[in-house]
């Protein structure tokens, strides 16, 4: 009885496999789109550090990811924070962190560290993004950086 248990196992196996056998000699890869390295998000990121992406078109593919560096007073209340958009979406956030820059101290007030932002483009189409540095009890900001990204 294991035995035939057995065989039914390896014969369901060869099926199987027989199945992904089909040749794609000449694949001109129209079901990954027209270029593999967009497909599988092989684009390199788009950078900006600082104020220097204000009043800017960014332009990124499907897929492709923009990451924006700001200095920031670390141990002070000061924020960069993306401001929500209630539009259609182009772009997705992926991660926002605050690190301490290389050999300060991250619990010293007026410390210098980064603010990374790193969004992804989702869909086609213009998103303004605006970013601002305030303090989360306070309206007005400190500074505002404001730039449109199209994605293709």
């Amino acid at each position: 009885m294991r035995e035939a248990a057995v065989r039914a196992a390896v014969l369901v196996a060869v099926v199987a496999l027989a199945g992904c056998a089909t040749s794609n000699a000449g694949s001109d890869w129209s079901e990954l789109g027209s270029n593999p390295r967009e497909f599988f998000n092989l684009n390199v990121p788009v950078t900006f550090a600082g104020a220097e992406v204000d009043g800017q078109r960014v332009t990124l593919k499907r897929g492709q990811a923009l990451v924006l560096r700001f200095d920031a007073d670390v141990g002070t209340d000061l924020r960069w924070e993306m401001q929500r958009y209630d539009g259609p979406n182009v772009i997705a956030p992926v991660r926002h962190d605050l690190t301490a820059k290389p050999g300060t101290n991250p619990a010293a007030v007026g410390g210098i560290g980064d603010a990374t932002f790193r969004v992804r483009g989702v869909a086609p189409g213009t998103q303004p993004v605006v970013i601002e540095y305030k303090r989360a009890f306070e309206a007005a900001a400190t500074k505002t950086i404001r730039f449109d990204v199209v994605v293709l």
